[in-house]
């Protein structure tokens, strides 16, 4: 679903704009994503990608059929 807002140039300056947003329904939650399978969601879960089957998954382990996980989390 496209929201888009109309705005005419206005030469005696800005106009309100007001635009609608559909409110989160279970269809717009992570955990209901088509590409995600989070039915072992506990807390302090990650998220890990399964290549083979093509999805996002939950877990508190994280696992590596490589034998070498590397973390990098940024810096802050």
């Amino acid at each position: 679903m496209a929201i888009t807002a109309k705005i005419n140039k206005n030469t005696a300056g800005a106009q309100q704009v007001s635009v609608t947003v559909p409110s989160a329904t279970a269809a717009s939650t992570f955990k209901n994503l088509s590409d995600v399978n989070a039915t072992t969601l506990n807390d302090g879960a990650l998220i890990q990608y399964d290549a083979a089957t093509e999805k996002f998954i939950t877990r508190n382990e994280l696992e590596t059929t490589t034998g070498t996980i590397k973390f990098n989390g940024g810096n802050f």
